[in-house]
Order: structure tokens, then sequence, then C-alpha cells
């Protein structure tokens, strides 16, 4: 479920429900699954509950990534204007 977790924010897939579809339709998602699709409510609970420890995962992960060269870390600013 980590690497569920992990590979969804990656590919900019925060939410649940979308995780569970992307099980059924996405190839990579299929893999890493095991060919099985967790359902919405397993996947916001799992998160719910592992919270803590999955930011601290996440964090380490882009440390990894940024000493590897594959990202670089700074402040992203958005602007909601609308014009």
């Amino acid at each position: 479920m980590v690497v569920l977790l992990l590979y969804a924010y990656c590919v900019g897939l925060p939410s649940s429900r979308r995780i569970e579809k992307a099980c059924w339709e996405d190839a990579a998602f299929r893999v890493l699954t095991g060919n099985q699709q967790p359902d919405h409510s397993r996947i916001s609970d799992f998160r719910r509950r592992h919270l803590d420890a999955l930011a601290g995962l996440f964090v380490q992960v882009l440390r990894l990534c940024q000493k590897a060269g594959l990202v670089s870390l700074g402040h992203v600013a958005l602007d909601g204007t609308k014009v």
C-alpha cells in the first residue's frame, strides 16, 4: 500500500477514489498492486492511520532523489488570481 500511495502522489493522483480507479485501469498501478484493486475506503483508512510515517517517508524519498540529481528542491509559489 505504501508503494501505491507514493507512486500515486508522484503521478499526481492524491485522491483515494482516483487511485482506486487507476488500480483498475492503469497497467503501472496493476503491477504495483499485484493485480489487486483495493477499495478507496481501504486506501483512505491506511493513509489516515499512517499519515505521519508516510509524510516522513515521502520526505526521505525526495531527499534521496535530490542526492541522485533527479529533482531540485526549492520554493514554489502559486498565484490564484483569475484574469
